[in-house]
């Protein structure tokens, strides 16, 4: 069993923070899930997580966050 197959799909709410560990370069990225739904073409959850980078901000970010969007499945509950 392959380490994404042992994470479980689930609903993320809207404010759970979350790290995602894809990238090849650059370390893992830190955000927070800003939207989540059951979508059938893949069978499983997507979300639109607005993403910090390195690290999430400890209060006010100073810049804006990107979002972006992915699998529940691919991503860590922190």
């Amino acid at each position: 069993m392959s380490s994404a197959q042992s994470i479980p799909d689930r609903y993320l709410p809207p404010g759970t923070a979350v790290r995602y560990d894809g990238h090849q370069d650059g370390g893992p990225e830190y955000g927070v899930v800003v939207h989540c739904w059951h979508e059938p073409e893949i069978g499983g959850y997507d979300c639109y997580v607005a993403f910090f980078g390195t690290e999430l901000p400890a209060g006010k970010p100073a810049v804006k966050p990107y979002v972006l969007r992915y699998s529940a499945m691919s991503l860590t509950v922190m």
